[in-house]
């Protein structure tokens, strides 16, 4: 049997509702050429009973699941990287949908990572949309704004042979992996002007002073830190009213490479010095 051109991951903990819902969006899918993975914590409230139903279902594309403790949310994604068979992955935890029948129209052409946009359910802040722009770039992804969801992105498999998700983060080691592949690594990615999925947003990923303080660490411990200051300073700028100078700026190619070859080089003499203490 061939392997398939999608990997669908769900991790689950103790919520078997969300789950529920979820593998419903699922079977809503036209698009056959998948599997389904689903790695659950070790829940206590139904939610392997709901699992195990859903194995038996004669239609199912369930090819592995498993319900044990692990250390977290990326230990979970991690079980499921190593499982999967697909040419491109793709993580759908539970509670969260595939819109309609999005992935008939997903274009899996090769490109490494490809995303679209989502729409965020929140307790507190209600509906957004979070529409991505077409250039993934430092600008962009030195805001706070600057996170593309994990449940909008199709992520090539080969992407994950020397980067699974780094266990020592809580919330951004989607965000780490997508910074070093697309940034640093300069892999070919591609922006779909399509609503992809209904992303529940309540989870651990909402606490944004944990969010920023995880980003600050990692940018930290592996670029520049003046680098990263003078970005975070973009609400100093807006009162000044010069960051509208600086968005247009972004917009022109020279200035994109050259912020980005900045960033690069900062990455690999950290890198270097770093390595060079370890040994």
């Amino acid at each position: 049997m061939n392997n398939p051109v999608l990997s669908i991951i769900t991790v689950n903990f103790n919520n078997k509702e969300g789950l529920k819902h979820t593998l419903q969006s699922i079977r809503n899918q036209s698009f056959a050429d998948y599997e389904h993975i689903i790695i659950d914590a070790g829940s206590t409230d139904g939610s392997r009973e709901t699992i195990e139903e859903y194995a038996r279902e004669p239609e199912t594309h369930l090819t592995c699941w498993v319900s044990e403790p692990d250390k977290g949310i990326y230990d979970g994604m991690n079980k499921g990287i190593e499982k999967a068979k697909g040419e491109y992955l793709y993580f759908l935890n539970s509670g969260d949908l595939l819109v309609d029948d999005v992935l008939k129209d997903i274009p899996f052409d090769g490109t490494r990572y490809i995303y679209g946009n989502i729409k965020l359910i929140h307790q507190e802040y209600g509906t957004i949309y979070c529409n991505y722009p077409d250039v993934f770039d430092t600008f962009f992804l030195a805001n706070k704004e600057g996170w593309i969801s994990q449940q909008a992105c199709f992520i090539h498999h080969s992407l994950f042979v020397d980067h699974k998700y780094d266990t020592d983060y809580q919330i951004i080691s989607d965000w780490i992996h997508a910074v070093r592949c697309i940034l640093l690594e300069q892999c070919t990615y591609r922006h779909l002007p399509l609503l992809v999925a209904i992303f529940d947003g309540n989870g651990e990923s909402s606490d944004e002073e944990r969010t920023w303080s995880e980003r600050d660490r990692w940018i930290k411990e592996n670029l520049h830190p003046a680098f990263f200051r003078a970005f975070v300073e973009l609400e100093e700028y807006r009162r000044l009213g010069l960051a509208d100078i600086l968005t247009r700026l972004n917009l022109t190619r020279k200035f994109r490479k050259r912020i980005k070859n900045i960033i690069i080089f900062f990455y690999y003499i950290n890198f270097l010095f770093s390595f060079h203490k370890k040994t």
